[in-house]
């Protein structure tokens, strides 16, 4: 797994990073698009309450038939335009939800693969303190069989 030049896993490592970038800027995005989202339903539903109100003081001031009418065919349209846009936010909600999952496996896979790089670079640095160890023993023994 190790050579002298060191994690040989590095490539799948860095490529693991890349990808975890990538998710968390596609989470990033779907994020914003929910927030964007919520912010228009929002309005709507801002817009469609003072719609109502102007149309509840319209009508104890006196409204025509014919005024009454076209109220009632913009408030419908409106009415369909939240329940749409409400729609979308679910929509949004569950991508979000999906963005985030594949970049918590992203950051999982990264963190395991570190996780192994760790324990190997450990391992190495192990074998080189035991390989420096015991050439200092063999020193030791040979400074002292060239004394006697």
């Amino acid at each position: 797994m190790t050579t002298k030049k060191g994690f040989q896993l590095d490539q799948i490592l860095n490529f693991r990073k890349e990808v975890e970038k990538m998710r968390k800027i596609d989470f990033a995005v779907a994020k914003h698009e929910l927030d964007d989202a919520n912010e228009q339903l929002a309005r709507a539903e801002y817009a469609m309450l003072r719609l109502s109100e102007e149309l509840r003081k319209k009508q104890i001031d006196g409204i025509s038939a014919l005024d009454l009418q076209l109220y009632a065919d913009f408030s419908h349209r409106k009415r369909e335009q939240i329940v749409e846009q409400r729609r979308e936010v679910v929509d949004l909600e569950r991508n979000v939800a999906e963005k985030r999952e594949t970049l918590l496996s992203a950051a999982k896979d990264k963190k395991v693969l570190e996780a192994f790089k760790e324990r190997k670079v450990q391992a190495m640095k192990r074998d080189a303190a035991e390989r420096e160890l015991h050439f200092l023993e063999e020193i030791s023994v040979q400074k002292k069989g060239h004394r006697t």
